[in-house]
């Protein structure tokens, strides 16, 4: 287990929300992983043709590996790494959400940009390191404290 210095660690607050998202990722991400594997043509039209089933498999064994990091993550309580990857996986979000929108899909641009909203503001939380006590009117390393 990671552990911090005291002043190092998120909130509990942040800990709790960041990890209900990455939870909750995990659900909504696995189970349109699992859709596209069993019944591809379930998402998209002609999506059980054999190129779309082939993609679709590739693209699962990527978010299987990146789901499968976030649980990991959680599980051992690395609160920044996790932030990170929920960084990442809210600019993904926006990137669904702008193909979303070019086709025109209500849902599909929508969705993303909760989803992208709820990953960005858990990573940011989780990213944020309490100040040092003793030192609440630093300006940092450049310069005196007043």
């Amino acid at each position: 287990m990671i552990r911090y210095p005291n002043d190092m660690v998120p909130s509990v607050n942040a800990r709790r929300f960041g990890g209900l998202v990455a939870l909750l990722t995990v659900v909504t991400s696995g189970y349109f992983t699992v859709s596209s594997l069993v019944d591809p043509g379930g998402l998209v039209p002609g999506g059980d043709q054999v190129a779309p089933r082939t993609y679709a498999a590739y693209m699962a064994a990527r978010s299987i590996v990146l789901l499968g990091g976030m649980v990991w993550l959680l599980a051992i309580r690395a609160w920044r790494s996790l932030g990170l990857l929920l960084a990442l996986n809210g600019a993904v979000q926006i990137v669904d959400a702008v193909i979303g929108a070019v086709h025109q899909q209500v849902s599909q641009t929508i969705g993303p940009l909760l989803f992208a909203t709820a990953l960005l503001t858990a990573a940011r939380l989780l990213g944020v390191r309490a100040r040092p006590l003793g030192r609440a009117g630093s300006t940092g390393t450049h310069g005196p404290h007043p």
